[in-house]
């Protein structure tokens, strides 16, 4: 299934990239998390419409995202779970 990446997915490409992958792929994982349009002529006019906002939204994640990280960033944690014996 040919699909228009909406964000920058690991080792597919990058926003606004055309890409075939496998069907079970776009329906099961692409699709539904919004990361991909079905590469239809009417898909592709609406996402060059709406590519600048696009961007906007997903840079302001990206630096939402590295917020949270420098936060964490070196900070240890100690998780404690049970284990069963085999």
């Amino acid at each position: 299934m040919k699909v228009i990446l909406l964000e920058r997915v690991e080792r597919l490409g990058a926003l606004g990239d055309t890409v075939v992958v496998k069907d079970g792929f776009a329906r099961n994982f692409l699709l539904p998390r919004h990361k991909a349009l079905r590469a239809t002529e009417t898909n592709l006019k609406v996402f060059e419409g709406q590519r600048a906002d696009i961007e906007v939204r997903n840079t302001k994640a990206r630096e939402q995202a590295e917020g949270t990280g420098s936060k964490l960033d070196g900070t240890s944690y100690i998780l404690i779970r049970q284990t069963t014996q085999t």
